[in-house]
């Protein structure tokens, strides 16, 4: 069968009217982008490869509790921030809920670039993100890193979607103000 021609949601109905049949494209489908959004907020490869088995086990033994009528990636992205938080919490990580930024750099934008390259300060950049707290980590991930609308961010970590905005916000300020330059600029 040819399940590349089928929307998420088509191929969703036709697992849940199948018994499960199809379930791995759901796999080659989102494989790749759920690996990297989880390796990002656990920072573990070893640990965010077990997060991601967990993912797709919990969603082929959910697959009947899906409603075809919303969107299935916001879905199972839930399901991996579940399983990922639930590993924090398990403190089987060095990330940790209440993480605060500590590392400021009293550098400038023109020194930091004419250093690093855009190249270098995007790295840097991305070292910052991982000392923002979690709530606004994990959405500044979602929104730049694996491009998710406002919508599917409120979906997947189940906040409003004005919530979503607002820590985006606040998530930029804090990178803006560590490193002295706009993160929107390397994103």
């Amino acid at each position: 069968m040819d399940y590349h021609k089928y929307s998420d949601e088509e191929l969703i109905l036709y697992i849940q009217n199948n018994f499960g049949d199809g379930f791995s494209e759901v796999i080659d489908r989102y494989e790749k982008k759920l690996l990297g959004y989880i390796t990002r907020i656990l920072k573990d490869e070893d640990l965010s490869e077990d997060v991601l088995q967990e993912t797709f086990i919990a969603a082929y033994e959910n697959i009947n509790g899906f409603d075809p009528k919303r969107k299935f990636s916001s879905w199972i992205y839930r399901i991996a921030h579940n399983k990922a938080i639930n590993e924090i919490r398990k403190g089987k990580n060095k990330v940790s809920i209440d993480d605060a930024p500590e590392i400021a750099s009293s550098e400038g934008r023109e020194k930091i670039e004419a250093e690093l390259g855009k190249k270098e300060v995007k790295k840097v950049l991305e070292k910052e993100i991982e000392t923002l707290p979690l709530k606004y980590k994990e959405i500044v991930i979602l929104r730049f890193f694996e491009e998710k609308s406002y919508e599917e961010i409120s979906d997947i970590l189940k906040i409003p979607i004005s919530t979503v905005g607002v820590r985006i916000r606040r998530g930029l300020a804090k990178l803006k103000s560590n490193i002295n330059i706009n993160p929107e600029d390397y994103l």
